[in-house]
């Protein structure tokens, strides 16, 4: 009909369909007259990055050696997702980090055109993070992560998180990207003991060697941050000739033999440290008990 050929003059001068490609994507069938598809389209691998997609083939009449341009527009269709260029992201921040700080995501593509392409980006998963969206001159969106809330490695090591995008077809078609978010460690806690005083009391006649107590210190930081080293911070010259503070452990030697008589009481003042200069004191009160070494004299 839109060539004004009879149908008669299909069958009676042969007719076929020339296309211009490789490939042969329409026929013509003779005893309807129609164009019909003899492969499947697809305007993403044809027409990539064109905004109309055209495709060319001719009718030739060969009895009358005609030929007849015939052009096929081809529409797009929502049949593409978004895809991320990497599904599993990995971003490593310090707890330190300032709120407010913005961190660029990967984006997601969607070879579709107009409403049926890449529209929006939302983020789910945790309130310590946002998203916001920034537009390019090309008019590409960009999605960053921005710190919402301050971290604390002690409290969560990672934060999993998940980023969807979305096209803007009937219905919409979404992809999806995992980030992964590893906190690391700053040295915000300083180490504390698991007692302010500590108080033993031990018999005069205790061999020298012996452990008379050992003291705990502990710090949630990781690494060296959390590495504890004893010492003493306050110690009379006498105590120092009695006891010894093991540096690694905390544990308090006795150094020499007590004697009641001398001395029944001696107090220390420790001091737990780690890599980065804080501290914890606490006290340690030892109390000399009389054993029965000495006879009575006249």
């Amino acid at each position: 009909e839109d060539l004004a050929l009879e149908m008669a003059a299909l069958h009676d001068r042969g007719t076929r369909i020339l296309d211009k490609g490789r490939t042969q994507y329409f026929a013509l069938h003779a005893s309807s007259g129609h164009l019909v598809t003899a492969e499947r389209i697809d305007r993403e691998q044809l027409c990539r990055l064109q905004e109309k997609c055209v495709l060319r083939c001719e009718l030739i009449v060969e009895g009358e050696m005609k030929v007849y341009a015939i052009e096929v527009e081809i529409t797009d269709i929502n049949d593409n997702a978004p895809i991320f260029r990497e599904n599993e992201m990995v971003l490593r921040m310090s707890e330190m980090t300032v709120v407010g700080s913005r961190f660029l995501l990967s984006t997601a593509h969607d070879p579709d055109l107009g409403a049926n392409s890449l529209q929006s980006y939302a983020l789910s998963g945790d309130e310590h993070f946002s998203l916001s969206v920034q537009a390019g001159a090309d008019g590409e969106k960009s999605p960053e992560l921005v710190l919402a809330k301050a971290l604390d490695r002690e409290e969560a090591a990672f934060h999993e998180l998940l980023l969807r995008a979305s096209d803007g077809g009937e219905p919409a078609r979404t992809g999806t990207a995992r980030i992964r978010v590893a906190v690391l460690d700053a040295n915000d806690n300083a180490p504390a003991f698991s007692q302010a005083v500590y108080t033993v009391r031990v018999p005069e006649d205790v061999p020298v060697g012996s452990t008379l107590l050992s003291v705990t210190a502990t710090d949630p930081d990781e690494g060296t941050n959390g590495d504890v080293k004893y010492s003493l911070r306050k110690v009379t010259n006498i105590a120092v000739e009695y006891f010894q503070l093991e540096r690694e452990t905390g544990d308090i030697i006795l150094l020499k033999n007590l004697d009641f008589e001398e001395g029944d009481f001696y107090e220390l003042e420790l001091q737990a440290q780690d890599s980065g200069g804080l501290f914890d004191t606490a006290r340690v009160s030892i109390s000399v008990t009389d054993v029965n070494d000495n006879a009575p004299e006249i």
